[in-house]
């Protein structure tokens, strides 16, 4: 693998890093411009699907904009391959946990994200993103008490 390649790498890693901190700390308009004009995505497992940033961004936004939901989401162990010099695929293992403090619920999970990269006007964007889960645990956030696990395997 050349210099150049892994510079390359090292980019997408660093866009799907601040996409991560972007999406925790609410900040959806900026997060938008990490996507390319036609992004889609597929959270859940595919059965929250979207197409165009603009509809990405406004399911962020309602879905997770509310205050009283604390998100903490984090990528792990990154499998990059360019495909060419403007597109890439992508890899990751999620970690993420939701409290949503007015409904007293806990979810923790984990899935695995696969993406599509495009470079436009020398940047790399994020063109498709999605998950698979692995499992997602929901608690009574004041009790502790389990109120559902589901696992890719069910």
């Amino acid at each position: 693998m050349t210099d150049d390649q892994l510079g390359q790498i090292e980019e997408i890693r660093q866009l799907k890093h601040v996409y991560f901190r972007l999406l925790d700390t609410k900040r959806f308009d900026e997060l938008g411009r990490l996507l390319t004009e036609d992004a889609t995505s597929a959270y859940q497992s595919g059965r929250l699907s979207h197409q165009g940033r603009q509809e990405v961004v406004a399911f962020l936004t309602e879905s997770l904009g509310d205050p009283a939901i604390v998100t903490m989401h984090t990528g792990h162990h990154p499998e990059i391959e360019l495909r060419s010099p403007t597109e890439a695929e992508g890899t990751w293992y999620l970690e993420d946990l939701v409290m949503a403090t007015a409904h007293d619920v806990v979810v923790h999970g984990t899935a695995i994200y696969h993406d599509a990269y495009r470079k436009e006007e020398g940047h790399w964007r994020i063109c498709h993103t999605g998950y698979e889960r692995i499992f997602e645990e929901r608690r009574r956030r004041s009790t502790g008490e389990v109120l559902g696990l589901t696992t890719m395997f069910d």
